[in-house]
């Protein structure tokens, strides 16, 4: 696609180009563009990352990285709604005025020169920290507010990855900076949005291809839920966004670009499968523990676990919480905490061992850990070192 025509002096004008002003300058005519990109600067700023057809990629990658049984709960959750409206749904109540309160949180921007710094701010990490522990606490919400908070995280976990969401505040996120492909005017946000997507024809299957490139091998996506992190790793990309050849941009620099978006969905697709399968995971079935503890030779039910102080045993429970401190890992069995009958004790030595984590492996399941039982201010504990002293009952 040449691009030559529309820099200032060209020579010749190709057959194709229909010139609306014919009787103007030159100079005229770079006026009358000047005038088009400023009136473009007015426009209030919008924040539909990745426009309808990224979003919708982000959570067609989670859908197909997520678990079966988490699958199936989504779906149940979203019910008739589709991907693509779920993926967009924050977007599409933009037009309904009740929903204003949210606009601030598709993004964060602050100066170039500046950290990022915690804050109680409405802004796009905080929200998502919020959504993400509500929705552990999903049980104790009515079935709407549920289904909120999952459009939510849908649609910020593909905010977060588009660079100029987490941009610079001088310029409103890019949506100040005049640009030109072809054609084409614009400003640099929306260009992100949905124009490089749509000229470079970027598709879920693409995605998908770019993660088997990968070869079975981890990509550095899945690594906890730390939104703050992800922000600072995607506003790393911004000196990459913003054009150095001025406000026109070439094909170059569409290809570059498309590189940097293809990964980026992809991490956050991958991401979102992560908190999806830590937020839906179908809960383990209310098992007779006594019947399950005398399956195993020193069986016992874990309520039970503190008359066997200094014995080896089997001890079988629900598990009700998981707490990690910098030194240790509590698991609270039996019953919530304070109550819980026996705590199994993993240190922050052993941590290591229990992949992806303990909190995934274990919360709300029904296990049976091995073990010595010993007393800690009058309840009993079981310290474990290895996965294997620990049974979950499926």
């Amino acid at each position: 696609m040449n691009t030559n025509c529309l820099s200032a002096g060209a020579a010749a004008t190709p057959p194709y180009y229909y010139d609306p002003f014919p009787a103007f300058s030159n100079k005229a005519k770079h006026i009358f563009l000047l005038i088009v990109f400023l009136l473009l600067l007015l426009v209030p700023r919008k924040s539909k990352a990745w426009g309808p057809d990224g979003h919708t990629i982000v959570v067609q990658l989670a859908m197909q990285f997520v678990k079966p049984d988490v699958k199936q709960n989504v779906q149940n959750l979203l019910d008739t709604m589709s991907l693509n409206t779920a993926a967009n749904w924050m977007d599409i109540m933009r037009s309904n005025s009740d929903y204003d309160y949210m606009k601030p949180w598709h993004y964060i921007d602050f100066p170039a020169d500046k950290e990022y710094a915690p804050s109680l701010d409405e802004n796009i990490v905080n929200r998502l920290v919020l959504t993400f522990n509500e929705l552990r606490h999903k049980r104790t919400l009515p079935g709407e507010q549920v289904k909120t908070d999952l459009l939510i995280l849908f649609h910020l976990m593909g905010d977060l990855h588009q660079p100029l969401h987490t941009g610079y505040d001088d310029d409103l996120g890019g949506n100040k900076v005049a640009v030109q492909y072809d054609t084409l005017k614009t400003n640099l946000h929306h260009f992100w949005d949905e124009d490089i997507i749509r000229y470079r024809k970027i598709t879920f299957v693409d995605c998908m291809a770019l993660y088997n490139t990968y070869g079975g091998k981890k990509i550095d996506s899945i690594d906890g839920i730390h939104p703050g992190k992800w922000m600072k790793e995607t506003r790393s990309f911004l000196g990459k966004v913003y054009p150095k050849q001025g406000f026109i941009v070439d094909d170059k620099y569409l290809n570059e670009s498309k590189i940097i978006i293809q990964k980026q969905l992809l991490i956050a697709g991958l991401r979102l499968a992560d908190m999806l399968n830590k937020l839906f995971v179908s809960e383990s079935p209310t098992l007779n523990m006594k019947d399950v503890a005398a399956r195993y030779e020193n069986g016992v039910d874990a309520k039970d676990a503190v008359q066997y102080i200094g014995k080896k045993v089997t001890a079988c429970s629900r598990v009700y919480g998981i707490k990690s401190l910098d030194n240790v890992t509590f698991i609270n069995a039996g019953d919530k905490y304070p109550n819980s009958p026996l705590t199994i004790v993993i240190f922050a030595k052993d941590r290591k061992n229990f992949l992806p984590s303990i909190e995934e492996l274990y919360n709300d399941k029904n296990i049976c850990v091995k073990g010595e039982v010993v007393e800690y201010k009058g309840k009993a504990e079981i310290i474990v070192s290895r996965p294997e002293d620990i049974i979950v009952i499926n």
